[in-house]
């Protein structure tokens, strides 16, 4: 392990990538810097400015570059025998879908192998409380919100989702089955009897029902 003698602190963002930081690596090396101390570099919210908003810790942000250049900034690193120090803030996390984990936690609640990631008070002592994850999102009462269409109800590769204002929030699992009941009525008005969409809904609703 080498001792730092002079670091650098580089805060990455979309702007300045990891190509940006490998260009300026023969500059600070003659100013006598032996680390760089760098910001998070891990998978952020889209556009984040600084990276402390993260959604993926397992994940190079894409924003700031390919793992072939981030290779490229390590290689130009090692080649000037310069050493790296990486700022990680396990606590900064995006509340955001893109977020895997707190993703399987809106499906899946306190069953989810990551419940315990998260400071969450289950046993709330207001009954109809308890089990449930609340957050303030909402810039208007809750039935405004739905009554003028602000909350949206949105099916994709990943599942059912509630969204508001760019933001997605996956369904849990088990309300799958009230979801579509309440809307087939309305998805088989719309949808012609031999429409392979039709077929599609019914399997669904028989897997979850």
């Amino acid at each position: 392990m080498s001792h730092p003698l002079a670091t650098y602190r580089l805060q990455f963002q979309p702007e300045f990538g990891f190509s940006q930081a490998a260009a300026i690596v023969p500059y600070l090396r003659a100013l006598g810097i032996s680390h760089i101390y760098a910001s998070p570099i891990f998978k952020a919210r889209p556009g984040s400015p600084h990276g402390y908003d993260g959604v993926d810790p397992n994940t190079l942000n894409p924003e700031l570059g390919s793992p072939a250049q981030w290779q490229g900034l390590v290689d130009r690193l090692q080649s000037s025998a310069m050493g790296w120090i990486q700022d990680i803030v396990p606590n900064h996390m995006a509340f955001d879908a893109d977020n895997p984990l707190l993703a399987d936690l809106f499906e899946n609640g306190p069953d989810s192998p990551y419940w315990d990631y998260f400071d969450i008070w289950w046993d709330h002592p207001v009954q109809r409380l308890r089990g449930r994850l609340t957050a303030p999102f909402l810039g208007r009462p809750y039935r405004e919100c739905r009554d003028d269409g602000d909350i949206t109800l949105d099916i994709d590769a990943r599942g059912l989702a509630a969204t508001y204002g760019g933001l997605r929030f996956p369904l849990k699992i088990a309300s799958y089955a009230d979801v579509l009941k309440a809307a087939t009525p309305a998805t088989q008005q719309a949808l012609a009897e031999n429409d392979p969409v039709r077929r599609q809904w019914s399997a669904l609703l028989d897997t979850f029902g």
